[in-house]
């Protein structure tokens, strides 16, 4: 029997011209990271070989949200026998309160009990969940796919640092006509799909898609810098610091090459 086979989820590590490392990967939440984990067969690329401490440091936070996933997905699969526990519990203690211990102030002791016993009960169920064999069999197997994990060097993401360095070195002017009007890569056609997530990681992480109102400041400084050197919404653009210009036009530049595949 023929098996399809998965095609695989990027981790892209990104040398930025002055030596920090960027990560770019779909893990924005715990459970994005065990749905992935799961389902996917994860690979790294990268351009220039990632120092090992910036390696450790990213397994590191990585096992950091394996455990907070196991946590969420125990609140999932362990919330109504949680709920039905602890709302038997407080009806137990309500009762309790109601019928053997008398009081001068009905209802609200009761209440108030059944409530906070209630509440500890899940707490404390939680916290047996967590040091479960169920839950310790899930972390174990995250972590495991965590550090099958490979990191492999890519023509692509080399590619990608190369023009990201590049732009670094230009000045703001000279990477605003290019983020205006990209060059388009050659890129073969076997990294299209490491193109096509490289750019779908920038979009969720830096809104890079919504960006339309500051490109058209930028097409009329382009157009008649002379006028719009002086303009207010260029100068709050630029002292905001919250558009990457560089990564911004490496990001365009690639857009426009992934066109031609569609």
């Amino acid at each position: 029997m023929a098996t399809t086979e998965r095609e695989p989820v990027y981790i892209f590590h990104i040398y930025r011209r002055e030596g920090t490392s960027l990560f770019l990967h779909p893990f924005l939440s715990p459970e994005k990271l065990v749905a992935h984990m799961e389902k996917s067969f994860v690979e790294g690329r990268y351009g220039l070989e990632p120092r090992v401490e910036a390696l450790t440091l990213f397994r590191n936070d990585l096992y950091r949200q394996v455990e907070a996933g196991v946590r969420s997905w125990l609140n999932d699969v362990r919330f109504i026998p949680k709920f039905l526990i602890s709302t038997g519990v407080f009806l137990l203690v309500y009762f309790f309160l109601s019928y053997v211990i008398l009081d001068p102030i009905p209802v609200l002791d009761e209440l108030a009990g059944g409530l906070g016993a209630s509440i500890l009960s899940y707490i404390l169920l939680g916290k047996r969940d967590l040091a479960s064999q169920r839950a310790a069999q899930k972390r174990l197997a995250l972590r495991v796919a965590v550090d099958r994990i490979v990191f492999r060097d890519s023509p692509f993401v080399k590619r990608v640092e190369e023009t990201l360095h590049r732009h670094e070195a230009e000045g703001i002017e000279e990477v605003i006509r290019r983020i205006v009007e990209p060059a388009q890569q050659v890129l073969e056609s076997p990294l299209k799909a490491e193109a096509l997530q490289f750019l779908d990681l920038l979009e969720s992480r830096f809104n890079f898609k919504r960006l339309k109102r500051e490109e058209r400041v930028f097409k009329r400084y382009v157009k008649d810098r002379q006028r719009i050197v002086h303009s207010r919404n260029l100068r709050r653009i630029i002292q905001a610091k919250k558009l990457d210009f560089s990564l911004y036009a490496v990001y365009k530049s690639f857009k426009k090459t992934v066109a031609q595949f569609n």
